[in-house]
């Protein structure tokens, strides 16, 4: 199965049904990152393969600026190491990718409306940090898609350096490889080895359909309206 058909199956199905899936296989709880793992606000859902990012702490001194101008020389010499793996997510790169970012859990923070904007133009899925995403108001109202285990107004200036793009990582608590599948939705993130992605599908697509098939059941017997969420299985 290439690539796109995989990710089109993977996102009809719940994070439930995928999770089911690798329990089936003998994968419990081997890809479920930690609960501190939340959506920026209720209702984001995506999944993609992984572009893994990696930061670390700043060893580096951080200079007391007097001017506006030498500020912002400053800043962007430190955004061009810690945003460098923004290189690899140009137009037509970043499409059906998820950026996942082992930032060790430090509360600064790497993603917020501006970048979050300008990676939707891109094509990006979304994006999972283990780490701080900050401008929670504006990427509400502008619709980025962000899991998070941290908020904050602080920025990574001064404090995180880049440290690896598409290497191994740990996020959340679960190992994360470039090209794994990584889904999202209001449950929590899943990560499923993309060698084992087929074969959670075949558990995940048929959990899916039963369940479909018994809620629809209990739709009619309380009188309520089909909705999305049955598939198929409306009447």
């Amino acid at each position: 199965m290439d690539d796109t058909e995989l990710i089109g199956r993977v996102r009809k199905c719940r994070l439930a049904d995928l999770g089911d899936g690798m329990d089936a296989i003998g994968l419990v709880d081997a890809g479920t990152m930690s609960p501190e793992m939340r959506p920026i606000r209720p209702g984001i859902r995506f999944a993609g393969f992984a572009y893994t990012v990696k930061l670390v702490p700043s060893m580096k001194p951080v200079k007391a600026c007097r001017t506006v101008e030498e500020y912002g020389k400053e800043l962007g010499d430190w955004c061009a190491d810690t945003y460098s793996f923004c290189a690899g997510l140009g137009e037509g790169k970043a499409k059906d990718r998820v950026v996942v970012v082992d930032m060790g859990g430090h509360p600064g923070g790497l993603w917020g409306s501006e970048i979050g904007m300008n990676m939707m133009k891109n094509g990006l899925a979304g994006v999972v940090l283990d780490g701080t995403c900050r401008d929670s108001h504006e990427c509400n109202i502008e619709g980025v898609k962000a899991f998070c285990t941290k908020r904050s107004f602080n920025h990574v200036y001064g404090r995180l350096v880049g440290g690896g793009v598409n290497v191994p990582i740990e996020c959340a608590g679960i190992r994360v490889r470039p090209g794994d599948v990584v889904c999202a939705d209001d449950d929590g993130v899943l990560v499923i080895p993309r060698e084992r992605a087929e074969e959670v599908l075949t558990f995940a697509e048929h959990i899916l359909h039963e369940d479909q098939k018994a809620r629809a059941r209990h739709y009619r017997d309380l009188g309520l309206p089909p909705d999305e969420t049955l598939g198929d299985q409306r009447w």
